[in-house]
C-alpha cells in the first residue's frame, strides 16, 4: 500500500508539471476555443496502469469560450480527476472479491425501477386530469382545517408612504382619513409621481413579518400590537406611513384558504396521480390473470 501511495503521488506530480506544457501548444494552434476537437492523431494525456486517457475522451468536458489559461486549468482538472478515479478504481478492483464486484442484480433492479417509473410518468402525463375545481379545494380544506395551522401572524392592510418633508402632508393625511374614491385617486397619483409605495383595497393576506419589511413597525409583541392598532402612522428618517389594518389572524389559529390554495391543489393532484397509478397497476394485474400471463407455484 505504501508503494501504491508513492506511485500515486509521483503520477500526480508528473501530471501537474507536464500537462500545461502538453496542452499549451494545442491552445494556440487550435484557436483556443477548439482545443479538444478530434484530430487525425489522438493525443495521449495520461496513463494509469493499463488504462489510457486520450484527448478525444475529454473533448465534451471542456466548456467552449474559455481563455487560454482557463482552458489549461480546466483540462488539468479533468485529467487529475480521471487519474484519481482510475487509481482508486484499480485499488478497489484488486481488493474486492468477484462476488463483491458483481452488481448485475443491483443494476437489473435499478433498471426495472427506472423503466416502471418512466412508464408510470407517461401514464400520468397522458391521462391525469389536472383541473381542480374551487369546490374540490374548498371541500378538502373544510374537511382538513386542523392541518392548516398558522405558523406566523398574518394581516390584511392598506398603507401609503409619503415624504416626511412634503409640504402636502396635511392634505395627504386628510385624503387618507376620508378614503373616498377621489381621495384614493389623489394618493395614488402622488405616490406614482414620487415613486413611493402604496396599497389600497388589498384583500390578500400577508405575513406580518413581510409587512414590517415594507412598513417600519417596531414591536416586541406582534399579537398585542395587532389587537390594539387599527389606524395609525409610523415614520422613519425619510417617510411617514399611513396604515390601516383591516383584519388579522394570530399564529396557531387556522390559516385562511387563500394562503393554502396552491398547497391544497397540489395535494389533490398528487392524490389523483397515486390513484391513477394504482388503477393502472390493478388493470395490468387483472389482465394478467384473465389471460394466464403468469403462474404462482
Amino acid at each position: 500500500m505504501i508503494s501504491f501511495l508513492k506511485s500515486s503521488l509521483n503520477i500526480g506530480f508528473r501530471l501537474s508539471f507536464c500537462v500545461p506544457l502538453i496542452i499549451a501548444g494545442s491552445l494556440f494552434f487550435s484557436g483556443c476555443n477548439r482545443l479538444l476537437e478530434a484530430k487525425s492523431e489522438d493525443r495521449i494525456l495520461a496513463r494509469v496502469h493499463k488504462k489510457t486517457l486520450y484527448e478525444s475522451n475529454i473533448a465534451t468536458a471542456i466548456p467552449r469560450g474559455l481563455t487560454p489559461q482557463d482552458s489549461v486549468n480546466a483540462v488539468q482538472n479533468v485529467i487529475n480527476n480521471w487519474v484519481r478515479q482510475q487509481l482508486l478504481l484499480h485499488e478497489a478492483e484488486a481488493n474486492l472479491t468477484e462476488s463483491q464486484k458483481d452488481f448485475s442484480k443491483l443494476l437489473e433492479n435499478y433498471r426495472n425501477s427506472l423503466v416502471i417509473y418512466e412508464f408510470e410518468g407517461k401514464i400520468v402525463r397522458d391521462q391525469l386530469d389536472t383541473i381542480v375545481s374551487k369546490q374540490e379545494i374548498q371541500d378538502y380544506y373544510t374537511a382538513n382545517m386542523a392541518d392548516f395551522e398558522l405558523k406566523e401572524n398574518i394581516l390584511k392592510a392598506n398603507y401609503v408612504q409619503v415624504d416626511a418633508e412634503s409640504k402636502e402632508i396635511r392634505k395627504l393625511r386628510n385624503h387618507w382619513k376620508l378614503g373616498t374614491p377621489a381621495d384614493k385617486t389623489a394618493l395614488r397619483q402622488y405616490c406614482r409621481k414620487n415613486g413611493l409605495n402604496y396599497s389600497f383595497d388589498n384583500n390578500e393576506w400577508v405575513y406580518f413579518n413581510d409587512f414590517m419589511a415594507e412598513v417600519p413597525i417596531r414591536t416586541y409583541n406582534q399579537e398585542e400590537f395587532l389587537k390594539y392598532n387599527r389606524n395609525f402612522e409610523v415614520r422613519d428618517s425619510l417617510y411617514i406611513y399611513f396604515v390601516q389594518i383591516k383584519d388579522f389572524k394570530i399564529k396557531e389559529s387556522t390559516a385562511p384558504l387563500s394562503l393554502n390554495e396552491s398547497i391544497v391543489r397540489n395535494i389533490l393532484l398528487n392524490r389523483r396521480k397515486l390513484e391513477l397509478i394504482q388503477k393502472t397497476q390493478d388493470e395490468i394485474y387483472e389482465l394478467g390473470v384473465k389471460n394466464n400471463y403468469f403462474e404462482i407455484y
